[in-house]
């Protein structure tokens, strides 16, 4: 047999394989885990924002006030401000108390969310889409600033969802260049 044709590996090669693929995964991990932090803070932050926006449609396809009420965490729930049972016979509440509520489990148990003004926790919309006084004479959520516990400053990306008349979007507060669309 040629010992030309016998090709393989050897043992120091295999070594030096591995030893590359070390460095490279040692490498690489901490911005894989920043990259998923910033990942669960996206999904909080649309969540929320969904949630807004549902509360928001609600109020305008049932034509009353409907809550949005924060949570502990980023847990949510949107329901009608005042109950109405049946009235049309479906066999269907025409507004429930609890029209959709989402747990932090769901999105993200890492969030940290500040509100303004500072201990408020609901928003109501009217039959308009706007925002209308709360029932319980409780200021109305106007920002929510959304973090993820466990990045550092510089790696955080900051979000936050501004509701003011009838509208609620999200932003970024880093962002400062006019006409950039990400800027709040």
């Amino acid at each position: 047999m040629n010992k030309a044709a016998i090709r393989g590996f050897t043992i120091i090669e295999l070594m030096l394989a591995i030893f590359i693929t070390a460095i490279l995964l040692a490498l690489a991990i901490p911005s894989f885990k920043t990259m998923l932090l910033n990942y669960q803070l996206r999904t909080v932050a649309e969540g929320i924002n969904n949630g807004l926006q549902l509360a928001r449609a609600e109020a305008v396809r049932r034509n009353t006030n409907v809550e949005f009420t924060l949570g502990a965490g980023s847990d949510w729930t949107v329901g009608c401000q005042i109950e109405v049972g049946d009235d049309d016979g479906d066999g269907v509440d025409d507004c429930p108390l609890e029209i959709q509520s989402k747990s932090s489990n769901e999105s993200g148990t890492l969030a940290i969310l500040s509100v303004q003004p500072a201990g408020t926790q609901k928003v109501t919309f009217n039959g308009l889409g706007r925002v209308t006084a709360n029932n319980d004479g409780t200021d109305s959520i106007s920002r929510i600033d959304i973090d993820i516990d466990g990045l550092d400053e510089e790696d955080s990306r900051d979000l936050r969802i501004v509701i003011s008349g009838g509208s609620v979007h999200f932003c970024d507060p880093n962002v400062t260049a006019d006409g950039d669309p990400r800027a709040c």
